[in-house]
């Protein structure tokens, strides 16, 4: 199973945040620590499943049917497979970009505004307009569980990435493997299968945090949006497990390395794939 593959279905064998507890609002400055979390909103009602902000100055809204989609159908990897398929279009509808803090006024760029009611540790009430429409409402949401332990890797891995580009690790590779690709692609196989590996990916976005989300933009701020879940795999913090099906598959299959993680690097491997990120800034 793959955590992330290329951007286009290929015939290739091998394819296939931290927040913190301050409190806000009651007419005060809205603070970036104080809504720097996965805000639910349990309201059926409601369009809007959860709202949620990092430190990177990154939101992600999930509208109430997300669940729904995301169970479709999916692609394995870390990063699904996308296809002009129906059967394959299951994305969910998220809404992803940057947000900046005015006030009591917390503007989500190409979304809509929030105005705060009143924010806690635990519960945000809050008028949400949406751009698009002007329409106005007010929701009130509660903090979400953060699953993941706070700790040096788990926060230097819950931040907004850029997926710069795909490598192959030719040593997980079989000899029979490799002397398969040198008959379609000749000595230069590597170097043409990467290109194809990476020549669809359009500057992708990916999204760790502790409330558990994994959001893959497959063509950057504008584009399609991937919405999956992780957790680490051991106590090292060295390899995670993700599902793309609220682990109602078999996530003990999806489980990824990870080679490097800096502040501003990040290296994971999948198989023989490995994916190098870069902090977004």
């Amino acid at each position: 199973m793959y955590f992330f593959v290329a951007m286009t279905v290929m015939s290739l064998s091998f394819v296939s945040c931290s927040s913190d507890d301050d409190g806000g609002g009651g007419g005060d400055p809205v603070l970036q620590n104080s809504i720097s979390a996965k805000w639910e909103i349990q309201d059926s009602n409601s369009p809007y499943a959860s709202f949620e902000f990092n430190k990177d100055g990154n939101y992600i809204v999930v509208m109430r049917d997300a669940g729904q989609q995301q169970s479709k159908k999916l692609s394995k990897g870390l990063m699904r497979v996308r296809s002009s398929a129906p059967d394959n279009s299951g994305l969910s509808p998220v809404h992803f970009g940057t947000y900046r803090i005015e006030g009591d006024k917390i503007i989500l760029s190409g979304f809509g505004v929030m105005e705060v009611i009143s924010i806690t540790n635990e519960e945000f009430t809050f008028s949400f307009t949406l751009q698009s429409t002007g329409e106005t409402n007010s929701y009130v949401a509660s903090k979400a569980e953060e699953p993941i332990a706070s700790s040096s890797r788990t926060e230097m891995l819950c931040r907004t990435w850029n997926l710069n580009n795909i490598t192959i690790d030719v040593s997980q590779l079989s000899e029979e493997m490799i002397n398969f690709y040198k008959a379609i692609y000749g000595a230069n196989w590597q170097t043409e299968i990467e290109k194809l590996f990476n020549k669809d990916l359009n500057g992708a976005v990916v999204l760790f945090s502790r409330a558990g989300t994994y959001l893959v933009l497959y063509d950057g701020e504008e584009g399609e949006a991937g919405l999956s879940e992780w957790k680490w795999a051991n106590q090292q913090e060295t390899t995670l497990y993700y599902s793309w099906d609220n682990w109602n598959d078999d996530w003990s299959d999806n489980i990824v390395t990870i080679k490097e993680l800096k502040t501003n690097s990040l290296v994971i491997q999948e198989g023989e794939l490995l994916y190098h990120l870069t902090l977004k800034k």
